[in-house]
């Protein structure tokens, strides 16, 4: 998440409870979520705002981040990389994290990590393809 989108964050929480944030309550909570996706963290104020009466702080939106990032990677089991990504352990490294994050953040679902896995496209051609078929929906 970068510094800005932050600041549409908490607009989105605003909007839900009425409270006013600063510059400094947006670097706050940037200097906590900043490891995850936009996406995921508005996902997790909205989940916690249909399922809690709690004034919600950050430790809240991570800690449904998280557990909604082990259900992901449980799904999948154990993360490699396929064959074309397998040239060097460098590579093959590079890309167990890439697809781990992927799948943890939703970016890359079950379904997609088997495809994956099943053709010989390195993972940034098939991200690229992902990115590709999103930007046309």
């Amino acid at each position: 998440m970068r510094l800005s989108e932050a600041g549409e964050l908490l607009a989105l929480i605003k909007a839900y409870d009425n409270r006013s944030f600063n510059e400094e309550t947006s670097a706050a909570w940037y200097d906590l979520l900043g490891p995850y996706t936009l996406a995921e963290a508005k996902h997790a104020v909205k989940k916690h705002f249909y399922e809690s009466t709690e004034y919600l702080v950050p430790a809240h939106v991570v800690r449904i981040i998280r557990t909604e990032r082990k259900t992901r990677l449980a799904k999948v089991e154990t993360i490699v990389p396929n064959r074309a990504d397998m040239t060097d352990t460098a590579t093959e490294l590079a890309t167990t994290k890439a697809l781990t994050k992927a799948v943890a953040s939703g970016a890359l679902t079950p379904e997609q990590y088997e495809d994956y896995q099943r053709g010989e496209t390195p993972w940034v051609d098939y991200k690229r393809g992902l990115l590709a078929l999103r930007g046309a929906a």
